[in-house]
């Protein structure tokens, strides 16, 4: 009797056990009251700190809005941890190592390059956390097989896609350079678009590369001038190529050269500011600029306006897009689980700013792009949507 009693006593103290554990999972994972940490991987110093800057305005918009709301469902507010990656892909591991392992995020965005988005999703893939990339666009990244990463943005290879056939058979520009930024994101960039200005019938006459940071680029102009190039590719971003702009322009390359820059790193009011508005006529594609007029692109604008100040560009627009996404991928796995989250960032269904958007069997989302021209002071939308995949 004494044996069949302690074996129910037993029994009924594994079952309390289990039902502990079950609600204790239950109040770790479930969209319960309380807040849910999202990490956040951006240079907020070194050379990208302006965009970077740029990055956590899209962010923090988002947040606002939705903690306004009560928080994801109404319920679950976020709480941002943000870590700096300075541009540099051993800061971006330790950073991301930071996130995981010690603030335990179950989802991170970020970074902004593509160099530090390759290096810091390894960290993300072995301790299985859903990263989300709002910016990086090498072509790679979503291409390794790593089913953890996610890219909330276009690549380049969709931009060449879009961009090309419009430089090459509608402008006539058949005689292509390269001045790309020496990283992931500039070899990438360059090797997606040589291979479709070639398959369009068009030249690739000269490539360079350039260091982040990198002050004098007379060097690399004096050989392009050499050459019988009709329009140059400009790959990097705003304080780089704002010195190459102005350089370019003091050796008058400009009478015979058209400036391009297809993945838009230099859309934006401090490169306006920087060059002094010279580049006019530069054309290029984004997926994303503030003069799109559609309602939600332009009711995000005037909500950036509001609250920072001027107008948002496509790293802002980007970042706030990827935050939304997680923010309904938590909703729809009601979990703050990471892998629950990961399974329900693969089901994204978004309608943002920047058009409807979806995430193909490669955790690519799949957007349209804009053709862009730089006219009278402005960054104006010459033709779009354009189809990014073929």
């Amino acid at each position: 009797m004494k044996t069949t009693k302690n074996r129910i006593g037993l029994i009924l103290s594994l079952l309390l056990f289990l039902l502990v554990f079950i609600y204790s999972v239950h109040l770790a994972n479930a969209l319960d009251k309380g807040t849910v940490k999202i990490g956040i991987l951006a240079p907020t110093t070194g050379t990208w700190a302006y965009e970077g800057g740029v990055m956590l305005e899209g962010i923090k918009l988002a947040v606002e809005e939705i903690n306004s709301k009560g928080g994801i469902k109404g319920t679950l507010k976020v709480d941002l941890v943000i870590e700096d990656s300075a541009g540099i892909p051993a800061t971006a591991v330790a950073a991301m190592e930071k996130l995981v392992g010690i603030h335990k995020v179950p989802v991170v965005v970020g970074d902004f390059g593509s160099s530090c988005t390759l290096a810091a999703q390894e960290v993300a893939r072995r301790a299985k956390v859903p990263q989300v990339t709002p910016i990086s666009l090498a072509p790679k990244i979503t291409q390794l097989g790593n089913i953890w990463i996610f890219r909330a943005c276009d690549n380049s290879t969709m931009i060449a896609n879009a961009f090309t056939k419009y430089a090459v058979v509608d402008k006539k520009l058949n005689k292509w350079s390269f001045i790309a930024v020496n990283n992931d994101y500039g070899r990438g960039s360059v090797d997606a678009f040589s291979k479709t200005v070639k398959e369009l019938g068009g030249e690739v006459l000269f490539v360079d590369y350039f260091q982040l940071g990198e002050t004098d680029y007379y060097s690399i102009l004096t050989k392009l001038k050499a050459t019988d190039t009709n329009g140059l590719c400009l790959l990097g971003e705003t304080m780089d190529l704002s010195r190459l702009v102005n350089q370019f322009y003091e050796l008058g390359l400009d009478k015979k050269i058209v400036l391009m820059d297809p993945t838009s790193g230099t859309f934006n009011d401090k490169f306006i500011e920087l060059t002094k508005a010279k580049t006019e006529g530069m054309i290029g594609a984004t997926r994303f600029i503030a003069s799109i007029q559609t309602p939600k692109a332009q009711s995000f604008v005037s909500a950036y306006k509001k609250r920072w100040g001027h107008e948002p560009e496509k790293y802002a627009q980007s970042s706030y897009d990827a935050t939304h996404i997680v923010a309904q991928a938590i909703a729809r796995a009601d979990s703050i689980d990471p892998a629950a989250i990961r399974e329900a960032l693969t089901k994204t269904q978004y309608d943002g700013p920047q058009g409807k958007a979806y995430f193909d069997e490669t955790n690519q989302l799949i957007i349209d792009q804009y053709v862009v021209v730089f006219k009278k002071g402005k960054f104006v939308v010459e033709a779009g949507p354009i189809k990014s995949f073929k």
